[in-house]
């Protein structure tokens, strides 16, 4: 690309990052509304096109109402309740941590709040929110919160402490009426549906019964209530309703619990009663659901938000999501019990996949939308819900149902509906985030001449390729408008305060978003020095941690919206090709630059893979495609102005994305220099972590956050870093011993002398296998026995994507395995650590829920590393604690609300002074490896000596919503918060470049 044309490009990217305070506005029946408010993440001259060229009105939004805010100087009080009994209290972690990520402002305080297990209740810091699960902190909650001696003394405080209260506990005591009952005895007034509307939908049992008396067609069901059930009655409703009672397959399912804990599948009536007995038998319900399978249906859900004002309500289902369980291919484990599970739902991989909108029929969508909305004016719903469903085909429904006037028939298939959920999860990349923020998508044309419009749009026409150039000839844009996370989730709290008198003033007057989603005033200038700093934040590749890479990105961007001084464009750095070697990938310069880099618009970074993200571009550059459901959204806005235009406080939609923008390595890289930006590198493993990119950065100038090349490299070849460490073993820092072997010499040797010759090199009889040159978290086992190596090894040949739990001797969960395949392999010796068990029941004469023998001595850390080179400082390590096994399971590191890490290491553990001993050992080897910015070390330690027998180093660690590295910097004093620690490593980052 020739750099007189890279210039033009950053001088257009500079217009069009600039951002503006804006609304459109539409004629409806109801008047002039306000329709659209762009925030940090638009393009300016992109709104401005669209709004001249769809002859809508544009007017400053927002000032009477800041005016009237300020003279009240009034802040609107949000108590933030999560936690619970029930099984999913790890996702209401994720939920509350989500929510006040994006709600805290200067007009809104969020206080927070948390119900353990046994329903004792605690005043909590926003810095317990932040933990990964609640048995991180639930063995100390009497020395670090403030406790109440009863529920009905938090309803009382709450009464007098906030405005209104925000519960996000999921399952029991959240959505079952309980702390609904609890508020309304106190008249405390609460986000979301009361507590008799509660009870009735959360029993998925009644609320069958009532869907089915208000004519919706529901699955038929057969209650289990305690151990003793008749079983012959169960075998006739087998019979009844054409399942073998042998083997036929259905779903047993809590009838009080969420979504997706407890939930199983079941064949024949035995198998069914030993699972409805294994769910009771676990204290999940004490009353079970068996099911018919839907064999041949699409699950969906949806979100509704009620857009009424008062007592009359106005329900609008945003745009479904189809959910669609994958399976790739003969190297993929099938269940033949493949439900949407817990660990699909909560764990980013390609066993599920997401389509937004459904790739249903246009009735079937619209009948969707109706019955949703139906189910929650007739239910007594408010503020928001999400309702789970499915789409039954008449070419693969063998349902039959009593009543042909029945709601959900229509002539493409079925629709039944078959959980209400009363407090959906809220989690960054959440059903409800992602439906909000693609409201609307119009498709625009333009007139060839009108060269004004189409230079804002089409303004990196030198770097597009064909499709892009398709669309200039035919002069068409695509635009996307909808909700930021903290505009919908204002929205839904400014709903719920217009059903409380005392609060209804608040929400007249409180419709100002905070720094995170305001955008600079319409007149301000910009440019490249005097402007707002740019980041680049890049997430994706082709490693088996892509996804979890997808993770780190999306956390790192919203984070940084917080601050008004950056400008922050999310992008992807596409996979290669599937069918490259490990070995392949690359390995070439030219190869390396031409790799495919995507700008993302905020609402294509909200998806649960990267293989989705990416789809999602090529869709977008699609016209055509995007055409098809073009009417769909636009009456999906139509729905929601015909409710928002009454309130006050809703100055607009915050998002307008336009169409991703597609460029090499080489063109993006060139991109970042001309528009002088830094690079905040989210790409775990690959090019992203061996030193590569870094490498192409540096050649260009361009700074970011992390290691530098040579360090990167080093860290990330495992044998590389023992070797950089060895002469350390008389100053406490000790490495294990390794054996590499060649993936080929495993396949074609036989495996019993494989076992023999390891054991007797390593001197050991139990081996850690892992990838030489991979990350952290895929392909790492315990192997006990020649068999478990033998099942290693098959899985490698055949390519498996994972090793099913307990496949191995010794028990263990999923393993998740590198794809492809690496070429190398580690083996060294297993290292025993002492069972730590952690227990949210105060059990012991001291109160702590905390056992650990200590017979070992040795304990599992990981450990974060902050600042220059040469004077890296080591934060809190973190002790880890594995439930699932003797290797942290993907789960346990990545998937919030799963995986213990006690920060920092309790007392009864670690002394002090071998703490500080540890940190010191810590910072040696940081700075041994010539380490900067920030890493994470992962390490046993010896919990009397402090020395240290190091795993490995993590030059681009885990930086998902609750990765330990949050944990740490929030130990700090004063406390770093999110925002404040990716701050931070970016402004380290800065310094360096200086």
């Amino acid at each position: 690309m020739a750099t007189s044309s890279l210039a033009g490009a950053a001088s257009n990217f500079a217009v069009l990052r600039r951002t503006e305070t804006r609304s459109f506005s539409s004629s409806s029946p109801g008047g002039s509304v306000k329709l659209f408010r762009s925030a940090s993440t638009c393009r300016a001259a992109r709104v401005s096109a669209l709004t001249r060229a769809s002859s809508r009105e544009v007017a400053v939004v927002g000032g009477g109402a800041a005016e009237k805010a300020k003279e009240k100087g009034r802040v609107l009080k949000v108590g933030l309740i999560c936690g619970g009994p029930s099984a999913e209290r790890g996702i209401s972690l994720n939920s509350a941590r989500s929510v006040l990520d994006h709600l805290q402002g200067d007009d809104l305080h969020v206080s927070c709040y948390y119900i353990d297990c046994n329903l004792n209740a605690y005043a909590i810091s926003s810095a317990q929110v932040y933990s990964n699960t609640p048995n991180d902190f639930d063995f100390k909650l009497e020395s670090l919160a403030q406790s109440f001696q009863t529920l009905d003394d938090l309803a009382k405080h709450l009464a007098t402490a906030v405005d209104i209260v925000f519960p996000v506990i999921h399952g029991q005591f959240g959505e079952d009426g309980g702390v609904q009952e609890l508020l309304e005895k106190y008249n405390v007034p609460f986000v979301g549906t009361g507590s008799n509307e509660c009870r009735q939908a959360f029993d998925k049992h009644k609320a069958s019964l009532e869907l089915r008396k208000l004519g919706f067609i529901t699955v038929p069901s057969f209650l289990v209530q305690g151990h003793e059930t008749n079983k012959s009655e169960l075998s006739e409703w087998f019979i009844k309703h054409q399942i073998d009672p042998n083997s036929g397959k259905v779903v047993v399912k809590p009838t009080r619990g969420g979504s997706s804990i407890g939930v199983r599948v079941a064949y024949g009536v035995n198998d069914s009663l030993v699972k409805a007995n294994e769910i009771m038998s676990e204290g999940i319900d004490n009353k079970v659901l068996i099911e018919i399978f839907l064999e041949g249906g699409s699950e969906f859900t949806a979100i509704v938000l009620d857009v009424g004002s008062g007592s009359d309500h106005c329900p609008v289902v945003l745009l479904p999501t189809e959910v669609e369980l994958q399976f790739r291919g003969a190297n993929d484990v099938k269940e033949n019990d493949a439900i949407f599970n817990y660990r699909r739902k909560y764990l980013p991989t390609q066993q599920v996949a997401y389509h937004t909108p459904p790739r249903f029929p246009l009735d079937v969508i619209e009948n969707i939308r109706k019955g949703a909305s139906l189910l929650f004016q007739w239910l007594g719903l408010q503020d928001f819900a999400r309702i789970d469903g499915w789409y039954l085909p008449n070419s693969g429904s063998k349902f039959s149902a009593s009543s042909e006037s029945e709601f959900g028939r229509t002539e493409s298939g079925a629709i039944i509906f078959t959980d209400i959920n009363l407090i959906s999860g809220m989690e960054q990349t959440s059903f409800l985030f992602q439906q909000a923020s693609k409201v609307l998508l119009d498709v625009m044309m333009f007139c060839k001449h009108d060269t004004d419009h189409l230079n804002h749009f089409l303004f990196m026409h030198d770097c597009m390729d064909n499709s892009y150039r398709s669309l200039l000839e035919k002069a068409i844009y695509v635009i996307q408008v909808g909700f930021s996370h903290t505009n919908i989730l204002r929205s839904i709290i400014h709903h719920a305060c217009l059903r409380f008198p005392n609060l209804a003033s608040i929400s007249r007057i409180s419709g100002q978003l905070p720094s995170r989603s305001k955008s600079l005033p319409l007149n301000k200038s910009f440019s490249l020095h005097e402007g707002a700093r740019k980041v680049f934040v890049i997430f994706g590749g082709d490693t088996s941690e892509r996804q979890v890479s997808l993770m780190s990105g999306t956390n790192v961007w919203l984070n940084l919206l917080a601050f008004h001084d950056l400008e922050v464009m999310p992008c992807l750095l596409s996979p290669t090709s599937e069918c490259a070697s490990s070995a392949d990938i690359g390995k070439k310069a030219d190869d390396v630059m031409n790799r495919t880099v995507w700008s993302l618009p905020y609402s294509l970074v909200l998806r649960h893979t990267t293989e989705e993200v990416l789809d999602a571009c090529v869709e977008a550059i699609e016209p055509e495609r995007a055409a098809i459901t073009s009417n769909l959204r636009k009456k999906v806005m139509n729905d929601l102005m015909e409710g928002l235009k009454d309130h006050n406080w809703f100055t607009g939609f915050d998002i307008a994305d336009d169409v991703p923008v597609k460029f090499s390595l080489r063109q993006w890289i060139k991109l970042a220099k001309e528009v002088q930006a830094t690079v905040f590198i989210a790409v775990h493993g690959g090019i992203g972590e061996d030193g590569t990119l870094q490498s192409l950065l540096d050649a260009e100038g361009v700074p970011y956050p992390g290691p530098g090349a040579m360090a990167s490299k080093t860290c990330m070849d495992k044998v590389a870093t023992s070797v950089a460490l060895k002469h350390l073993a008389n100053s406490g820092v000790l490495t294990i011993n390794k054996d590499v072997r060649k993936k080929a010499d495993l396949f074609n040797k036989p495996v019993n002398d494989t076992w023999h010759d390891l054991t007797w090199k390593l001197q050991c009889q139990t081996l850690c296998v892992k990838p030489a040159k991979d990350g952290c978290s895929t392909g790492v086992a315990r192997l006990c026995c020649s068999e478990d190596l033998a099942i290693y090894v098959k899985a490698l040949e055949d390519c498996l994507l994972r090793i099913p739990p307990n496949s191995l001797s010794k028990a263990h969960g999923m393993i998740e395995m590198p794809n492809p395949p690496p070429e190398h392999l580690i083996f060294e010796p297993f290292i025993e650590t002492d069972e730590i068990i952690v227990t949210s029941k105060f059990e012991d004469s001291s109160g702590h829920g905390l056992t650990w023998k200590g017979h070992s001595r040795w304990v599992e850390i990981t450990v974060g590393v902050i600042g220059k080179r040469g004077s890296m400082y080591s934060l809190s390590p973190s002790v880890t604690v594995k439930e699932s096994g003797d290797i942290l399971s993907l789960e346990e590191k990545f998937q919030g609300g799963t995986g213990i890490n006690l920060t920092p290491p309790p007392l009864s553990i670690m002394s002090e002074n071998a703490l500080n001993r540890c940190k010191q050992h810590i910072e040696l080897i940081a700075n041994t490896l010539q380490l900067e910015g920030f890493s994470r070390i992962d390490a046993f330690v010896n919990v009397d000596s402090g020395e240290v027998l190091i795993i490995e180093v993590n030059t681009v660690p885990g930086m998902t919503p609750s990765t330990v590295l949050i944990h740490q910097a929030l130990v700090e004093q004063p406390p770093l918060y999110p925002h404040q620690f990716f701050r931070k490593l970016l402004d380290l980052a800065s310094e360096r470049s200086m």
